[in-house]
Order: structure tokens, then sequence, then C-alpha cells
């Protein structure tokens, strides 16, 4: 078993989204594959979306997709992507520049567990959770 990676759908702005969370994150795009490059008949205002990415924030890869034609993806509350500090990261920029655009669930705070903790959903509808934790991970 090789471990267990996210994968995000997106109704069409899967390109937006890699590049901000790239820019957010300093992160890295891997791997693009649109709908016109796979070998099957694709309608023509599909071709240029992201129909496989690949991209690299804090360390871990990501992958991604604009759902297919037809298939809207459907936002919800059933998963968050957790993004790791140690006590010597402060998490602040990070979560507020992720939150423009988007609704912070939990401001950054204190927590019993944590330096902060704190919850949003960015503008694309995707949920986050910034922990930077008491000790160094």
């Amino acid at each position: 078993m090789a471990g267990l990676e996210a994968y995000l759908l997106f109704n069409g702005n899967c390109e937006e989204a890699v590049k901000f969370y790239c820019e957010t994150f300093n992160g890295e795009v891997l791997f693009t594959s649109r709908y016109g490059d796979a070998p099957v008949d694709v309608a023509v205002e599909s071709k240029n979306k992201i129909i496989h990415t690949v991209f690299k924030i804090r360390g871990t890869e990501v992958m991604a997709s604009d759902s297919h034609s037809g298939n809207d993806v459907n936002f919800g509350n059933n998963i968050q992507l957790s993004v790791a500090f140690d006590k010597n990261t402060d998490p602040t920029e990070t979560f507020n520049k992720l939150a423009q655009g988007g609704k912070v669930t939990m401001p950054l705070q204190q927590t019993f567990w944590a330096i902060k903790f704190g919850m949003l959903t960015d503008k694309f509808g995707v949920n986050w959770m910034f922990n930077q934790a008491a000790e160094k991970q």
C-alpha cells in the first residue's frame, strides 16, 4: 500500500484553484494534463479543462481535476485538508491568504492542544484546518 492521497474535484476552475494554492503555500505544479490531451472525444468547451494535475504544497502531493462535463461537484463539509505548522512557524499569514474570498469558520486562536488552531472554507469551497502544534513536529 502506497499511502493516502487527497484528490480534489472542481467545477471547471481547477487550474485557478491550483494556482491559488501554489501561490499561497509557495508550492509547485508537478504535472498537468487536459481533457483535450486524452485519446477520447471531448466537448469543445472541456478541451482546456484539467483532467488530472498533481501539485505539491508543504511537502505533500495533492491531486485534482475538473469534473466531467455534466457531473457537477457538490461541495460539502465531509472533508477538510489539515495543514500542520510547528511551534516556530506562525500560520497567520497563510491562513489569511487562504481566507481571502472565503469564509472563516473558526478564527486562528489558542486551544488546549495548539498554540493556534483555525478553520476556513476557501473561495473554491474547500475546507481547511490550520494547526500550530505546541511541540515541534
